[in-house]
């Protein structure tokens, strides 16, 4: 059965990558909780998506150019709606401990020490739990060097054929689009490289979210946990 990674959280009923939103992601039938990291002035990991404070606080500028102590005391509620607001923007150590046991987690390096995140995951035995990206090819790099057993996902878009992702990138998952998912051969050749297979899907139509659990992946990365547990209960004749 497909497994559910939640993009930042159930992020279309929560503040993105709040403890709220993984919570709410974990009750909506998702098995992976995907999330960002960034590092503050002080070399504290948090949990955010964005470059700057700007969209999901209350405060403005760039996360690497605040203080952890000012971080901590930021609202990262109230701009999705008032009954979660004082909602934190969790440091990564706490978010992880949080879930631990309970999720496994889709850690997405934006810019940060891998180092840090590496001798975290270690510590809290969560290495088997987690897989990692990065846009940024310095962290893939340093990341690879550091860890080269965990896990980790490259984009077909990136790789630019599956049979790149292990070779070149050292990557075990491939995400796809679904678009390249109805491509021919493509399924089969990731297959064919040993590769797990990741559809990246943000809609939130049910028609495609049913053809995503029928075409047999590992993992849907998506923004609607509801709505592919659903399909994907439907589809193996499971009543909610």
């Amino acid at each position: 059965m497909t497994k559910i990674v939640s993009h930042r959280g159930a992020n279309k009923f929560a503040p993105e990558n709040t403890f709220a939103a993984a919570d709410l992601a974990l009750a909506q039938g998702a098995d992976y909780i995907e999330l960002d990291v960034r590092e503050s002035a002080d070399g504290v990991l948090y949990v955010i998506h964005d470059e700057t404070l700007d969209r999901t606080t209350d405060a403005t500028g760039p996360v690497g150019h605040m203080l952890s102590s000012e971080i901590d005391t930021l609202d990262a509620g109230s701009w999705f709606g008032e009954k979660i607001k004082g909602a934190v923007v969790p440091r990564l150590d706490a978010y992880l401990e949080h879930l631990r046991g309970r999720a496994g987690v889709y850690i997405e390096l934006k810019y940060c020490d891998p180092a840090k995140v590496v001798a975290l995951v270690r510590d809290l035995g969560m290495v088997r739990d987690t897989f990692y990206f990065s846009f940024s090819e310095e962290m893939r790099r340093d990341l690879q060097m550091i860890a080269p057993e965990f896990r980790k996902m490259m984009t077909l878009n990136i790789a630019k054929s599956p049979s790149l992702v292990g070779a070149v990138h050292h990557a075990s998952i491939i995400e796809i689009t679904v678009d390249q998912m109805r491509r021919p051969g493509i399924i089969e050749a990731s297959r064919k490289a040993g590769l797990e297979i990741m559809v990246y899907y943000g809609g939130d139509d049910v028609v495609f979210h049913r053809e995503i659990a029928a075409a047999g992946v590992d993992y849907i990365n998506l923004d609607r946990p509801d709505l592919f547990d659903a399909a994907r209960r439907e589809l193996s004749g499971v009543s909610a």
